[in-house]
C-alpha cells in the first residue's frame, strides 16, 4: 500500500500550485483591465462605461491581498511538511512539491 505521507505531499503541493496560479491570474487581470480602461478612454467612451471599468479594476485589486494571504499560509504549511518529511526526498512528489514551493516563493516576492 502506498505511503499516505506521499499522498498528503501531493495534495499540499497541488494546493500551493493552484494558489500560485490564482494569484498570477489576478495580477494579469489587473493589467488587462487597466489596458482596457486606457483603450476606452482613448475611444472617448461614456462616463458610465469608464466608471464601471474602474470598478472592475478595483475588484481585481481587492482580490490580490486575499490570494497572497492564502498562498502565504499554504506555502508555510508545505514548507514545514517538506522539512518534516526529509525521508521522502527521493520521491517524485517531493520534487514536484519543492518546485511548486519555489514558484510560490517567486510569486510571493512579486
Amino acid at each position: 500500500m502506498a505511503d499516505p505521507r506521499v499522498r498528503q505531499l501531493a495534495i499540499k503541493g497541488g494546493v500551493v500550485r493552484r494558489l500560485t496560479k490564482e494569484k498570477t491570474c489576478y495580477d494579469k487581470d489587473i493589467l488587462i483591465e487597466q489596458a482596457r480602461l486606457l483603450k476606452f478612454k482613448g475611444e472617448g467612451a461614456d462616463d458610465h462605461v469608464l466608471r464601471k471599468q474602474e470598478e472592475v479594476i478595483q475588484e481585481c485589486i481587492m482580490m490580490v491581498p486575499d490570494a497572497k494571504r492564502r498562498l502565504q499560509k499554504e506555502y508555510e504549511v508545505l514548507e514545514k511538511y517538506l522539512a518534516d518529511e526529509q525521508d521522502l526526498k527521493e520521491t517524485e512528489e517531493y520534487t514536484k512539491a519543492a518546485s511548486f514551493l519555489e514558484a510560490a516563493k517567486a510569486e510571493l516576492k512579486a
